[in-house]
């Protein structure tokens, strides 16, 4: 467990650093008085500039705008009669932000424009009239003469379908939409990280733009939906037809007044309509909700699950189709989220206990090994002798019975899993709000002390779970390093000194992260320690192992027939060993003859 451990956790170290590199932005600061209500200025326009424009077909004098409001049991949805669009969501299913203990707003206040475009008319400018209403639906008429004839709300749930009815659209309609993303969790640098525009595209799926950070994309094939995405929640348009062209972009903001403000997404998109009853039928639906897989799923839009960032390639796999449903199941039957962590974590590290039994007893092996791997580097110390050392070394591992790679190849099958719980953590919406100990949320980071200035790269106060995550590993890494010696060999690291480091790292990095994911790994490295103390104590016998090893490098030695691989690998050894010499014959030559003419 020793060197391999290690290298495993450098590599998820080494993962962390490259996505805090090159998929996180520099965290800005926040404004002091970021929990109060604050006016924010007028959103620029990301895709076209279509608010610059006043309501300019009025009827008559008497024309005043209303707001009209749709319900569900989750959701309220505010409609102006000013261009017939939404301009409030307000969840309504027990979810707050953290400030002001709110109902969630996905948008900021006057933080949403969306625009219909036919026959280049836009009905941004345009007045409606409520024709008719109720708690569920909502049908706005046109008052003036544009080609935009009614529009038509539905709620149900999360969802609000639209149904926008045209005259002489000529087959193919605009829409525009742009949103400041509202700030509602407890750290708005890490909000802002986890916030872009995700999308499917017919034919390629799921893509994204990168998350935090200036980005947009070209619509080449139709797209299903488009998610105003957060850590969260997200604000989703969709759209059986597909969008057929356009351009989504996300922004963040830059203004330090802008502490309220998350990102700022826009799309300008094409759709196509259909015929319906005499006219042109654009059909939209939107989804105002929580990241949740179920309620995501229920929209039946294709991969639309995938809004929920569980990572890349095999670690989502994990997550979607391992750990999430573990977690589900725990969630039915316990009702603390820190207690559902303890059992996760218990679980996951049973089912890991043969690989943590495999490599213990490989470094056991390898530790008894040490005297005679000693006696070959004072044997061969020089690096010319690299290869002769090497050769040796092999050797004393195959008449000894003992394979190197076991202790890595153990740590190789767990590294999917490590990354996978990473990523689970952060995404888990199922942690937010939830409280433990003295976490109110663990969903976001805790807070054991606040301070009165912010250290770079570490913030303004003191995570408590991550202060015992990384006491925790400080003690495992000495566990697993300490009959380790000190490297022998010219140019190999000191392992030792990595390990010792590493936590303080650790303290750094997760400071920030949520809290969940720390108490995780807190654990996780408590019950690494009880079980490492546990095989070493009562089940690893140490001379029995020695006994075994004598006696195999006892046994008379046969020859026998080498693999292809191992021929191939034994005849390049020699071909390297046969060049190493002759490369220091040739300078032991050179040296000689520069010494014989000096002396002439």
């Amino acid at each position: 467990m020793d060197r391999n451990t290690i290298t495993g956790f450098l590599l998820i170290f080494a993962m962390v650093i490259v996505y805090q590199l090159y998929f996180v932005p520099a965290p800005q600061e926040l404004a002091e008085d970021q929990a109060q209500t604050v006016s924010t200025p007028e959103t620029p326009s990301l895709v076209s500039d279509f608010r610059a424009t006043e309501v300019a077909n009025v009827l008559d004098s008497t024309y005043t705008s209303k707001l009209t409001k749709l319900r569900s049991d989750v959701l309220e949805v505010e409609i102006t009669t000013d261009g017939g669009t939404p301009i409030r969501a307000t969840l309504q299913d027990g979810y707050l932000d953290f400030w002001n203990r709110q109902p969630i707003q996905l948008w900021t206040e006057g933080g949403s424009d969306m625009n219909f475009v036919a026959r280049g008319e836009v009905s941004y400018d345009q007045s409606f009239d409520v024709v008719s209403q109720s708690e569920s639906e909502v049908v706005l008429a046109n008052r003036g003469d544009g080609p935009l004839k009614t529009l038509t709300y539905t709620i149900d749930g999360y969802l609000v379908d639209v149904q926008a009815a045209f005259e002489d659209a000529r087959g193919e309609v605009g829409f525009q939409w742009q949103a400041d993303g509202a700030h509602n969790e407890k750290g708005i640098d890490v909000e802002r990280q986890k916030s872009s525009i995700y999308f499917r595209e017919q034919g390629r799926g799921r893509d994204y733009l990168y998350e935090g950070r200036d980005d947009s994309a070209d619509i080449e094939d139709p797209v299903e939906w488009v998610a105003f995405k957060q850590n969260y929640f997200s604000a989703i348009v969709g759209t059986d037809a597909g969008f057929t062209s356009g351009t989504l972009r996300s922004l963040p903001p830059t203004e330090s007044a802008d502490t309220l403000i998350t990102m700022r997404y826009g799309m300008d998109v094409r759709m196509p309509t259909v015929d319906r009853d005499g006219r042109e039928v654009a059909d939209l639906r939107f989804y105002f909700g929580p990241n949740d897989v179920s309620e995501l799923n229920a929209t039946g839009w294709g991969e639309i699950g995938r809004v929920i960032d569980f990572g890349w390639w095999i670690f989502g796999w994990i997550n979607r189709n391992v750990i999430f449903p573990i977690y589900a199941f725990l969630a039915q039957y316990m009702g603390s989220a820190g207690l559902i962590i303890l059992v996760l974590t218990i679980a996951i590290k049973s089912i890991l206990f043969p690989i943590t039994w495999k490599n213990y007893v490989s470094s056991a092996k390898m530790r008894l090994l040490k005297p005679d791997m000693e006696e070959i580097n004072t044997k061969y110390p020089n690096q010319e002798d690299a290869m002769q050392r090497q050769q040796e070394t092999m050797k004393l591992y195959r008449e000894s019975g003992v394979n190197p790679l076991a202790g890595c190849i153990p740590q190789l099958i767990q590294m999917p899993l490590l990354y996978a719980m990473f990523r689970f953590f952060p995404a888990n919406i199922e942690l937010r709000g939830k409280s433990f100990l003295w976490a109110d949320d663990l969903g976001a980071y805790d807070s054991i002390l606040d301070l009165p200035f912010e250290i770079p790269f570490y913030g303004a106060h003191v995570s408590g779970f991550t202060v015992l995550m990384a006491g925790s590993m400080f003690v495992y890494m000495g566990q697993t390093m300490a009959q380790q010696a000190a490297p022998t060999q010219p140019g190999m690291p000191d392992m030792r000194i990595m390990a010792r480091i590493m936590p303080l790292f650790m303290l750094f990095f997760f400071n920030k992260f949520a809290s969940g994911l720390s108490l995780y790994y807190f654990i996780a490295n408590l019950i690494t320690i009880g079980q490492v103390t546990t095989v070493k104590k009562f089940f690893i016998n140490e001379d029995k192992i020695r006994e075994k090893i004598k006696a195999k490098q006892a046994e008379p030695k046969e020859e026998k027939k080498k693999s292809g691989f191992a021929a191939r690998l034994e005849a390049m050894q020699k071909e390297q060993q046969q060049k190493a010499e002759e490369m220091k014959r040739q300078r032991d030559q050179s040296r000689k003859s520069r010494n014989q003419k000096r002396k002439k």
